[in-house]
């Protein structure tokens, strides 16, 4: 009797589909793998920004415009906005907003319940001191700070009630913001993180990998959100009016570095004005703009593939379908400013060497990160604009 089976012939094909096969789903399994890794990394990312765009944007519109004193207008002004840069350019935002259902805070809702009290809702030990009993009454207002310091970190920092001791502002004849203490974030968990230092205000960790953050601040006399329009007063028929880059509503403490260009605006007008609310102003709109550092798999970074002198107009970059169209470029601390992607090129856009106050330098064979930017623009409940400018528009 004859036996059946299967020839050599047939095993190698049926091998051959089978491994045919194999590989197919091997790389349709890889591929869905890795798009499933992107869009985790990337919901992240998302997830971060909300978080600090929330909070921002909740400060924003919370924020208390000054009350005229029933006599002269004169005396000490707690509602105010104050938005300038550190020494490496990086911008930082000081104000004074509203206590959101202060009374049914776990610790807000302690304060001002002993006479004597003799401590601040400042991060420091608060619910120990509200549970004793010590927290000072906040008057329903609290100053707010955002720092985005070194390490690519953002901080915040708060203090109930306004002003001194402790407080986020430092009146005197050097109008200058008071020093933070910066916390470490390897030093929060470890023994006495919490403990006093002194009257200087505290700032702790908020988010990390924060690679820009960015204000802008629309005027009376705005008309257009690009920062590469002046802020002016009168402008011509084909003229715009930028947005300012900072912010001082007392109009006595950022003072102008040239103030020769009577048709530019600007929110200073002199010394005195620090204690004299009736001249204070506050922006229509803000216009937040947050990058974040996205994971790795998210690609939203890759690598340069020649040197760059300061002055080259073009990247050479591996993947460059990684990046998008358009946008800012973060190379060493560097940021570049391009206007497409041409195969294995990033063309520079005219003047975007040296974008967002940094410095065109040379790099090597380096990474290059887009990372994610999301933009935000907020309205402000307390606009008061300068009614007494002479040079304003009919």
């Amino acid at each position: 009797m004859r036996r059946k089976g299967f020839t050599l012939l047939e095993l190698l094909v049926a091998m051959s589909i089978f491994l045919v096969l194999g590989t197919s789903l091997m790389v349709i399994l890889r591929g869905g793998l890795a798009t499933w890794r992107r869009g985790e990394a990337r919901q992240e990312t998302f997830a971060a920004a909300q978080s600090v765009l929330a909070q921002l944007t909740e400060d924003l519109r919370s924020m208390v415009a000054p009350h005229d004193t029933p006599l002269d207008g004169l005396g000490e002004v707690e509602a105010r906005l104050l938005c300038d840069q550190d020494e490496a350019g990086r911008q930082r935002l000081f104000l004074v907003r509203t206590l959101k259902a202060e009374s049914e805070h776990p610790i807000t809702g302690l304060a001002g319940t002993t006479i004597g009290a003799d401590r601040v809702v400042d991060y420091r030990d608060d619910l120990d001191e509200a549970r004793q009993a010590r927290l000072r009454a906040t008057g329903g207002l609290m100053e707010v700070a955002w720092v985005h310091g070194p390490g690519d970190v953002l901080y915040r920092g708060i203090k109930a009630p306004p002003g001194a001791p402790g407080s986020l502002f430092a009146d005197g004849e050097a109008y200058e913001l008071a020093p933070p203490i910066v916390v470490d974030p390897a030093a929060l968990a470890a023994p006495g993180a919490g403990d006093r230092r002194g009257d200087a205000p505290l700032l702790r960790p908020f988010a990390a990998d924060v690679l820009h953050l960015e204000l802008r601040f629309w005027t009376q006399y705005t008309t257009s959100w690009d920062a590469s329009h002046p802020p002016r007063r009168r402008l011509a028929p084909d003229e715009k009016s930028g947005p300012l880059l900072y912010w001082d509503s007392t109009r006595a403490v950022l003072a102008p570095e040239d103030a020769r260009d009577r048709r530019r605006f600007d929110t200073f007008r002199d010394r005195g004005s620090l204690t004299d609310p009736r001249d204070d102003i506050f922006p229509g709109k803000v216009r937040v703009e947050l990058t974040l550092r996205e994971h790795p798999a998210a690609g939203s970074s890759t690598f340069l593939t020649r040197p760059v002198a300061p002055g080259d107009t073009e990247l050479y970059v591996q993947e460059p379908g990684r990046l998008p169209p358009k946008g800012h470029l973060l190379v060493d601390r560097e940021w570049i400013r391009y206007e497409e992607v041409v195969r294995d090129r990033v063309v520079v856009a005219r003047g975007g060497r040296g974008a967002r106050h940094t410095v065109a330098a040379a790099h090597d064979l380096v990474e290059v990160v887009a990372g994610r930017t999301f933009v935000v623009i907020v309205d402000v409940p307390a606009w008061r604009e300068d009614w007494s400018d002479q040079e304003r528009q009919p």
